[in-house]
């Protein structure tokens, strides 16, 4: 029987580590010393510690007390959700919409994602100043299985989002290289130019993006530049 794991390693970009922080991100084995220089360590080990809602849930209402604030019931169905919409208030972020839309919506069922720590912790900002999640993780089998073995690494922050992994680098070149052997050029074309739309989707900024595509646009239309040796 062959066993399969994830384990990853990243960095809280911020000022300082605050309540609020530590109560969204203990369950990841937050270290506020290491590495320092305005970084804080946070992890997912296998097998050691798997972050789940129930911990972010255990976190926030611990500082509620601590803030002197009444746990309210539970909103359709759900605790955090009732906790997230009192801190909201508490710290004047109950009209971000991103933020109403994730505590209507999110099931904050198992594992937590680091893009809803994120939305929760800019909305509570407690003199934190979080401003990006950097995370590389990696998944392995205890058996040299196929295609068992890879990893991924993320930048989110509210103002850029990327995500990659080796599957996808993987896939990536077996359709390109298809497209090849067809000679199939709006096939390669395509390809390409949705792995750009997907770069481009993370910002999220409106205006900024499409400035950012016209520029590549432009640069795509200008020979290549060939650096001399």
């Amino acid at each position: 029987m062959a066993n399969n794991y994830y384990e990853g390693t990243g960095v809280l970009m911020l000022d300082h580590v605050t309540p609020i922080i530590r109560a969204l991100f203990t369950a990841f084995a937050l270290d506020e010393h290491y590495p320092g220089n305005g970084n804080a360590y946070i992890a997912r080990i296998a097998e050691t510690n798997d972050p789940q809602w129930d911990d972010v849930l255990e976190g926030l209402v611990d500082l509620m007390a601590s803030l002197g604030l009444d746990i309210p019931d539970q909103r359709d169905g759900s605790s955090l959700a009732g906790v997230l919409g009192t801190l909201a208030v508490h710290f004047d972020a109950e009209d971000d919409e991103d933020l109403e839309n994730l505590i209507e919506h999110h099931p904050f069922e198992d594992s937590v994602d680091l893009d809803a720590l994120l939305l929760i912790a800019t909305c509570f900002d407690d003199g934190h100043h979080l401003t990006a999640i950097q995370f590389e993780g990696c998944w392995y089998c205890s058996k040299p299985r196929l295609f068992e073995f890879g990893g991924e690494s993320c930048f989110l922050s509210r103002e850029i989002r990327l995500l990659g992994s080796s599957t996808r680098i993987r896939e990536l070149g077996s359709q390109l290289r298809q497209a090849f052997l067809d000679k199939d050029v709006e096939e390669a074309s395509a390809f390409i130019a949705l792995e750009t739309a997907s770069l481009l989707a993370g910002i999220n900024d409106e205006m900024f993006r499409k400035e950012v595509r016209h520029r590549i646009a432009e640069r795509l239309a200008q020979p290549p530049t060939i650096s001399a040796a």
